[in-house]
């Protein structure tokens, strides 16, 4: 009969833009790597679900990006699975994440062919693999990650990425719903507000000041309803009285 206790309210930390920025640079040394990275931080996607990715779920003409399933790794057997939601959705693409992907398409391309081989629609997109055939494991990106935020002296996870997506758009004024979407929260973004309140109250104050900024200017002087009702009249009293004052 007893009652679990509450659940603690969500403290995500997101990575800041410098920090980010140091993140995304560092991960150049790899351009696959950074391939993957980049992905993450412009999508939001879970780290399960870009393991997922084939490419026949990216369409680089359109820009957009489907995740409809995730990776399930448990010790050597990796199979998919459904997404953490059962959602499926489908991501736009900015221009600069459609040339890294396309980049990235390139190289794998060339290792493919440089083998005789020939990258499938159905291959991954981030794999240790020259033909795609076998999804990097999730667990692989999180320690791999972890050596490079290590090596930066930058204390954050690979799961952090997806707070940093998340936070940067509700910063750029971009609605809970929209943000709970691309990320694939349930609830029609009640999930986006509970997790993301701080930063929705933070983007609806900056609204606020913005709103205001477009405000007609306030009068300096008082505001007097007699001399109002003497040049401006417009209850019928006053137009009554106006044309009194002016016969006498």
């Amino acid at each position: 009969m007893a009652a679990p206790p509450p659940e603690p309210p969500p403290k995500p930390q997101p990575p800041t833009a410098e920090e980010a920025a140091r993140i995304v640079n560092a991960a150049w040394e790899d351009p696959d790597w950074h391939a993957l990275v980049w992905t993450a931080m412009t999508t939001g996607a879970r780290r399960a679900e870009l393991c997922a990715i084939r490419w026949r779920h990216v369409d680089l003409a359109v820009g957009t990006l489907m995740v409809n399933r995730s990776v399930d790794q448990n010790g050597a057997v990796t199979k998919d699975k459904d997404t953490k939601t059962h959602q499926h959705r489908r991501i736009a693409l900015d221009p600069a994440t459609v040339a890294v992907l396309t980049e990235h398409r390139q190289r794998c391309e060339g290792r493919a062919a440089q083998l005789g081989i020939t990258l499938k629609p159905s291959s991954f997109v981030f794999s240790l693999q020259p033909d795609g055939s076998v999804p990097m494991k999730p667990d692989t990106v999180t320690q791999r990650y972890g050596r490079l935020a290590q090596r930066l002296g930058i204390e954050t996870t690979f799961h952090k990425l997806r707070h940093y997506s998340a936070t940067e758009l509700i910063a750029a004024g971009v609605d809970a719903r929209t943000v709970g979407g691309r990320l694939g929260h349930a609830g029609g973004g009640a999930t986006t507000l509970r997790v993301y309140s701080a930063w929705v109250a933070e983007s609806d104050q900056r609204a606020a000041t913005t709103l205001t900024a477009r405000m007609p200017g306030r009068p300096t002087s008082p505001f007097d309803r007699v001399e109002r009702a003497k040049t401006h009249p417009e209850a019928p009293y006053e137009k009554i009285a106006v044309q009194i004052r002016s016969r006498s």
